[in-house]
């Protein structure tokens, strides 16, 4: 009788754990803290299907979410490429490059690689005249918003590169995650002019 009480036991046990669920939860906002229009996060399972997708928020929240998953979190947001870029990011990009004024912060500097190869250079000033000129409707990568992780510290924020390719939006889910938060920074701007739409 008591085998069948502790097998009856670990069954029920392992059902309750099955069966709990947890949620994920934060926002994106701007350098300046500022919620963004046209945000959209996707719900990713390990297999990289989308598990569940909210649009045009800067806020979201994903319940009743199996516990002991891997999930992971893709965020996009649409709007103007030329939303914020102007020829005085043109300027702030020169100074840069040439050492005789330092992008102080790593999501200016991050912002600047219009061009996608983890540098500064005139390669990427090129690219932003060209959209200030309208030759081009957008850059060549494609991609206008970039998000980290707001609680992210950088260990070397002057040059923030190496270190963005290994920040992972990839978690188990074992109980509720809330603030899970991200800064935005919108490329081509510099000097964070942009109007959020």
């Amino acid at each position: 009788m008591k085998t069948i009480l502790t097998v009856a036991f670990l069954l029920l046990n392992s059902i309750a754990l099955l069966a709990q669920t947890a949620s994920i939860s934060g926002k994106v906002t701007s350098v300046e803290g500022e919620f963004l229009g046209g945000v959209t996060i996707q719900l990713l399972d390990e297999d990289g299907a989308v598990v569940a997708t909210t649009n045009n928020a800067s806020t979201y929240r994903f319940d009743d979410l199996p516990t002991g998953e891997t999930y992971s979190l893709k965020i996009s947001k649409i709007g103007s490429p030329l939303n914020g870029l102007s020829t005085y990011d043109i300027v702030l990009m020169h100074r840069h490059i040439l050492g005789t004024a330092i992008l102080p912060e790593p999501y200016q500097i991050l912002a600047g690689d219009v061009n996608g190869s983890n540098t500064l250079s005139i390669a990427d000033i090129v690219e932003m005249k060209l959209l200030i000129l309208a030759v081009r409707q957008d850059f060549r990568t494609g991609r206008n918003w970039g998000f980290i992780p707001a609680d992210y510290q950088f260990e070397t924020p002057s040059n923030p590169f190496p270190e963005v390719g290994d920040i992972s939006n990839t978690f188990i889910l074992n109980d509720d995650l809330s603030e899970q938060n991200y800064i935005a920074f919108k490329y081509g701007d510099l000097n964070g002019t942009f109007v959020p739409e």
